[in-house]
């Protein structure tokens, strides 16, 4: 922790060293209506006003999506990451901690080190990557806390990015979330460290990204018994827990690079956004190195928590690690700026490498070693996504030619309709078809606790989802249909299982924003329905409902929300969570949910500062002691937070 303080101070003391040369207009404010980058040999000027461009890049590089940073007021009190994800989640209380979307299309994908699924909302990773370009320096600076000494929960977020030169911009972002848990041995962190850098000049295009994940979560197994949260007032630090001395931990190493390279005449593109330069084609070029470790230590084994122990009956210690080494290569002819529906085709090759390392047998000498799969993809798709159409698709596939995964295969996409030329209505149908191996966490894993061997099928998933949007109706709703084939799990003795039926599952969701005057009332709900209740339990209904009085004051310097949220979903199965794999697995033995749970909170916004003051789980003292989650982990009591978000533009 230390040497990362030391890498964020020289961070910070170095990058604004650098000269800032940026065109001296704000985007918007432009003759000609042209981007301040459209120019990017311009003569430097003072008074330089604030534009930020803000993207990732699709498909490894195929094409740039714009992605704002969020520098709203709305709902900022609302910060943990995985309400911020899904309306509804079987968690342990604690921010963070390991959880599960009840909201089934919400769910995490499976990631290639599976011990990183379960908390994929604590990760900050190559993905999840944010390129800018900006005329000016920004900052932002978020310090979200509450619960004071011995309960504190903090959230810090640092973004820093700046031009070196017009075309050449370099940032870093550090993340940490700490929680010492209102429940005993409860103490959790998970933070990370990011460095990224865009580069393009003429034809040249180069994109960086480097950093680091990591985290620690004390386990306690939950409480001993549901008695002290239903029939008794004992304070929530002093409730028995199963576990002590027991935790997990992890690290998630990742960098990438990408190299682009535009061929042929180049074109300018005006847009009523931005003023762009594109080429008829280009070659690209991705390389990704992962490195991950995942840690069970237990310093004492309980043998009356744990049914089964396999190794010590004194101590844990299980280690699972694994590096994973990608390449990939593409060939982009891009969408024709003078035909918007002449869409855009990419095809390229993928090689991937993936070096598992962990226990292999039950033996307590020299029982670690590594299993090495490998494959090269064949990858290609169309593309429409011009910003000016009112028809945008999207189609890709997948097909590994050689290697431990041939045959598998993936195809995906969407297709987008608009209404108008306004883009503010649309449908949008997405899908996707797929036949994947099984991933080797549940083919083969050993620890104290822990132990299987199996040799399951592809799974195969055919998922669809469309949505119709008015944004001036502020009105979605949509349907979601999935259909999986040798489906994997968790039975309720935490073994994985394949199962021989096919799973379905239904979602329908609608989300309405109605306002009278400056109240706002703010619906989402969702329905769901699983043909396989025995292997997943969902609940029927989940909603988040946002209700606030927004004005301004002092001729709009103060801007002034006011309201409470309530989250509630139907009760179901809620899984259990087994410490030693750090998963989730089935559980019949008593429902969960059927819970309100309310906050209420004040928002402020006073020029580029966005301030809140919130009281957490207000109906805490009015219930009557069913605030469960995941099986035998409540949910926090009530807890006062505040928090300050602020920007910076110079």
């Amino acid at each position: 922790m230390k040497n990362l303080a030391y890498i964020l101070f020289l961070c910070i003391w170095g990058l604004p060293s650098f000269a800032q040369i940026a065109d001296n207009a704000q985007f918007g404010d432009n003759d000609n209506n042209r981007s301040p980058f459209a120019d990017r040999d311009s003569v430097p000027q003072q008074n330089v006003e604030h534009f930020r461009r803000t993207w990732r890049w699709a498909h490894d590089g195929v094409y740039r999506q714009d992605v704002p940073l969020d520098t709203t007021l709305d709902n900022i009190h609302n910060y943990n990451y995985i309400f911020k994800k899904s309306v509804a989640n079987t968690y342990l209380a604690n921010f963070p901690s390991p959880y599960i979307s009840d909201i089934f299309i919400n769910r995490a994908p499976d990631q290639d080190f599976f011990a990183l699924t379960n908390i994929r909302a604590y990760l900050y990773r190559p993905v999840d990557a944010l390129y800018f370009n900006t005329t000016t320096p920004f900052t932002q600076l978020t310090y979200f806390t509450g619960g004071g000494k011995g309960k504190n929960e903090t959230l810090l977020d640092v973004w820093h990015t700046q031009n070196i030169r017009p075309f050449w911009n370099a940032g870093f972002r550090y993340n940490l979330i700490s929680s010492d848990g209102r429940y005993m041995n409860q103490k959790s962190k998970a933070y990370n460290f990011s460095l990224f850098s865009s580069y393009e000049y003429e034809r040249l295009a180069i994109s960086f990204f480097l950093n680091q994940n990591n985290g620690k979560f004390n386990e306690n197994g939950g409480i001993t018994d549901k008695k002290y949260i239903r029939d008794t007032t004992i304070n929530a630090e002093n409730i028995p827990v199963n576990l002590s001395n027991t935790s997990n931990s992890y690290r998630n190493f990742n960098f990438y690079a990408q190299v682009q390279y535009n061929i042929g005449k180049p074109k300018e593109v005006i847009t009523p956004t931005d003023t762009t330069i594109t080429y008829p084609a280009k070659a690209l070029f991705s390389a990704t190195i992962e490195d991950n470790i995942h840690r069970f230590k237990e310093a004492n084994v309980n043998r009356d928590f744990f049914p089964v122990t396999y190794l010590d009956t004194v101590t844990s210690l299980d280690i699972q690690s694994d590096k994973i080494y990608e390449i990939t290569t593409k060939f982009v002819v891009n969408e024709h700026p003078k035909h918007k529906y002449l869409p855009g085709v990419y095809a390229g090759l993928n090689y991937k490498y993936l070096d598992y390392s962990g226990r292999t047998s039950l033996d307590t000498v020299n029982n670690y070693g590594k299993k090495k799969y490998s494959g090269i993809w064949l990858t290609g798709g169309l593309f429409n996504v011009d910003s000016t159409a009112i028809f945008n698709f999207d189609a890709s596939a997948r097909l590994c030619l050689i290697g431990d995964y041939v045959g598998n295969f993936t195809i995906e996409g969407f297709i987008q309709q608009y209404f108008n030329k306004n883009r503010n209505s649309y449908v949008k149908v997405d899908a996707l078809i797929e036949s994947k191996a099984v991933n080797p966490f549940f083919s083969n894993y050993i620890g104290n606790h822990d132990y299987w061997e199996n040799n399951f099928n592809n799974i195969k998933t055919l998922n669809i989802q469309g949505r119709y949007v008015n944004e001036k109706l502020r009105t979605e709703v949509g349907i979601a249909w999935s259909n999986i084939i040798d489906y994997v799990y968790f039975d309720t003795t935490s073994m994985p299982v394949q199962s021989s039926k096919t799973l379905m599952v239904l979602t329908a969701w609608g989300k309405q924003n109605f306002k009278a005057g400056n109240f706002h009332f703010d619906q989402t709900v969702y329905f769901q329905k699983s043909t396989q209740e025995d292997i997943l339990s969902l609940p029927v209904i989940a909603l988040y409902s946002h209700n606030y009085y927004e004005n301004t004051f002092f001729k709009k310097a103060l801007k002034f929300c006011v309201g409470i949220d309530l989250f509630y979903n139907t009760k179901f199965y809620a899984d259990k969570y087994k410490p030693s794999s750090m998963q989730f697995y089935n559980q019949r033995d008593e429902k969960t949910g059927g819970y309100p749970k309310v906050d209420v909170f004040i928002d402020f916004a006073i020029k580029r500062a966005h301030l809140f003051l919130k009281y957490e789980h207000l109906n805490y003292y009015f219930t009557n002691g069913e605030y469960f989650s995941a099986l035998n982990y409540p949910i926090n009591p009530a807890m006062f937070k505040f928090g300050l978000k602020w920007n910076f533009f110079d």
